[in-house]
């Protein structure tokens, strides 16, 4: 009823539709006090309903046209947002598809090289190594050597794109999960890169998780995930520094794992732009060190996938801190194993 009405003063203007509300006003006023009059039984002038009415006139004519202004208003800012709403639906459907097919060309693509890099690295492999008979001229095996190894490197940034791929596009599960020691798997991710910290005269500390904390979790993907963040702490900290990588438990029942450096920081603007696919931060120890930005948001991603959270705590020139924090529903103690 109140809709109808609302919509019937809307045809009538500001103008009338405080018209109209005003003389309702007036003749519920004069109608209330000529009751109350009658039921006391004293006598009503005229010249009182008409003061009456005129007060009622006075005071609540400009407080509905305001009102009515109002309304329209904000009839009028509602018309505006559901148009805006239904442009950003579009927009949202439209980038989703535009990412979705995004993906999907970087996956076709990813495949598409892999056959013949394949090939290359194993016929590469067979000349450096001089499989089929000697090499007389070193200057073949030197170059033989390089191709492999440009391979090996093509192959992982392939690699790394097929994994974020799926992991947007949703087709990345975790039906290869099982349990495992967090430690192991740590002290052999840390394993891969120490000569990469002994190349750039970086130390590497650790305080790992007793043998006791087990993960049940894709192990291939921690491995990776720590691989890229060590591997990145140790680019970006100049010779003589440390990075540390320990394990604490938190809150709720997780674990947290932590790769913090002394290395050069970064700034908050940089840390959006590092978690960003592709996204690499140029500052003066970019050009020494290869890279495709695709190590911090794949490390990301896989965290996610687990449920877990990726922190980064970062000031330049001061370092950087990366926790990440594993939920309990992940966590497969020793007491909790040997109850199951």
């Amino acid at each position: 009823m109140l809709d109808a009405l609302d919509d019937q003063l809307s045809r009538l203007g500001r103008y009338g539709a405080t018209a109209t509300l005003t003389a309702m006003a007036v003749l519920a006023a004069i109608a209330m006090h000529f009751l109350l009059h009658v039921m006391e039984g004293e006598p009503v002038h005229v010249r009182v309903l008409f003061n009456i009415a005129l007060d009622i006139a006075v005071v609540t004519a400009p407080i509905i046209f305001y009102a009515r202004d109002v309304i329209d208003q904000m009839k009028r800012n509602r018309a505006h947002l559901d148009i805006m709403s239904r442009r950003l639906a579009v927009s949202v459907d439209q980038a989703e598809s535009a990412n979705k097919a995004k993906s999907a060309f970087l996956a076709n693509m990813s495949h598409e090289l892999r056959t013949p890099l394949n090939a290359i690295m194993g016929f590469s492999e067979v000349m450096k190594d001089q499989h089929l008979g000697p090499v007389n001229n070193p200057r073949y095996l030197g170059y033989a050597a390089d191709i492999h190894a440009s391979g090996h490197y093509l192959l992982g940034i392939i690699n790394d794109i097929l994994d974020l791929s799926k992991i947007e596009a949703g087709k990345m599960s975790l039906e290869s999960a099982e349990e495992f020691a967090l430690c192991d798997t740590l002290e052999s991710s840390i394993g891969m890169v120490t000569a990469l910290g002994e190349k750039f005269g970086v130390r590497i500390e650790t305080a790992l998780p007793p043998q006791s904390m087990r993960l049940f979790a894709v192990e291939r993907m921690i491995r990776q995930i720590m691989i890229n963040l060590v591997g990145n702490a140790i680019k970006f900290t100049p010779a003589g520094g440390c990075v540390t990588v320990s394990g604490m438990a938190i809150e709720n029942g997780g674990y947290a794992v932590t790769v913090k450096d002394s290395g050069i920081g970064m700034s908050d603007e940089d840390i959006v732009k590092a978690l960003t696919p592709f996204g690499q931060v140029e500052n003066k120890m970019t050009a020494t060190h290869n890279g495709t930005g695709l190590g911090l948001p794949l490390a990301k991603a896989m965290l996610e996938l687990h449920g877990g959270v990726l922190a980064i705590t970062s000031s330049p020139h001061q370092g950087t801190t990366i926790m990440l924090r594993f939920p309990a529903d992940r966590i497969v103690s020793g007491k909790a194993r040997a109850a199951a």
